[in-house]
């Protein structure tokens, strides 16, 4: 069952500040002194939560009021962190341009954002700013981080060596195991392959003369990724048996990467991995480090799994 909190009444001069992006001249010009919560001492009125959900009548679904109040909760606390121990502060100008970038990925009208994600100028703001204030996070923590060394950096590669391989192949398609090996054998035996798989082929390459192109073979299905690394370039292989039926395959060149080529791109793909889960750790701490009280009426605060605010009654 759904539950509503009633919304504070304002003035009418609320509407004028409404369409601003900055919360503290809402809370300001609205009023809203009641307080839903604290973050290590400073309180959080209930207009300031409310200023980043959409008007619909006068109640607030609590569920929806307790989502809002932890992204203003985790902006307290990432603002103040990311100040404190990193120094990092952004101009309202710097925001502006987070959100102009967040609205060119999505390749959506504010007007179009903020109806499709149920938001407001507020929260679109706010949005942008912990954008700007985790990604500068981010940097620091891999900063202050050693790089990969190169034990990393080779295992790293024989893990994505599979997915960073392109084979150029072709296979003939049969319904059962009797059918492949006598197509496999026909084929060992000197006959073509495309016209092999163009006379026995089920599948839709079989027209083609079974020719798969140029991919990697983390793109097929588990049971035939392995058989395109396995096989000699040039010999027929198989059978391989998969959800669709029996394969055999004949691969016809093979590129393997190259570690040195490599690796660069791997460094960079471990340390983005690294950053997010350093940004993980960091903001899970910081959160469960500070001290947050949330008046019942609009919800429990916990740490345990995860920070989070409970909306009341769940």
């Amino acid at each position: 069952m759904s539950v509503f909190l009633a919304r504070r009444s304002c003035p009418t001069r609320v509407w004028l500040c409404a369409s601003s992006v900055v919360l503290a001249l809402l809370v300001a010009a609205c009023g809203g002194p009641e307080e839903v919560a604290t973050v290590d001492g400073s309180p959080v009125t209930f207009d300031e939560v409310s200023a980043l959900i959409p008007a619909d009548g006068d109640t607030v679904d609590t569920e929806l009021f307790a989502r809002s109040l932890m992204l203003v909760i985790s902006y307290r606390v990432l603002e103040s962190e990311a100040q404190q121990q990193f120094g990092l502060e952004f101009t309202d100008a710097d925001i502006d341009t987070m959100v102009e970038d967040l609205l060119v990925q999505t390749g959506l009208t504010e007007e179009e954002v903020l109806t499709t994600y149920n938001l407001t100028e507020a929260s679109l703001r706010t949005i942008g700013a912990q954008q700007l204030l985790a990604e500068g996070v981010i940097e620091e923590l891999v900063a202050r981080r050693p790089g990969p060394t190169e034990d990393d950096l080779r295992q790293r590669f024989d893990a994505m060596a599979p997915s960073l391989t392109q084979v150029c192949a072709a296979h003939i398609l049969l319904e059962t195991r009797a059918e492949a090996d006598t197509a496999l054998e026909r084929a060992m035996a000197g006959e073509e392959f495309a016209d092999l798989a163009a006379e026995l082929s089920v599948g839709p390459s079989g027209p083609n003369g079974g020719d798969l192109g140029c991919a990697s073979p983390s793109g097929y299905v588990a049971e035939f990724a392995d058989a395109p690394l396995a096989a000699d370039l040039g010999v027929p292989y198989g059978p391989v048996e998969t959800q669709f039926g029996w394969h055999v395959i004949l691969v016809h060149d093979r590129v393997m990467p190259n570690f040195e080529e490599a690796r660069a791109q791997l460094a960079e793909e471990m340390k983005a991995g690294a950053g997010e889960q350093l940004w993980i750790e960091w903001l899970t701490g910081a959160l469960t480090a500070a001290d947050v009280h949330v008046e019942p009426e609009y919800g429990t605060w916990t740490t345990d799994p995860q920070p989070n605010v409970i909306p009341p009654g769940s």
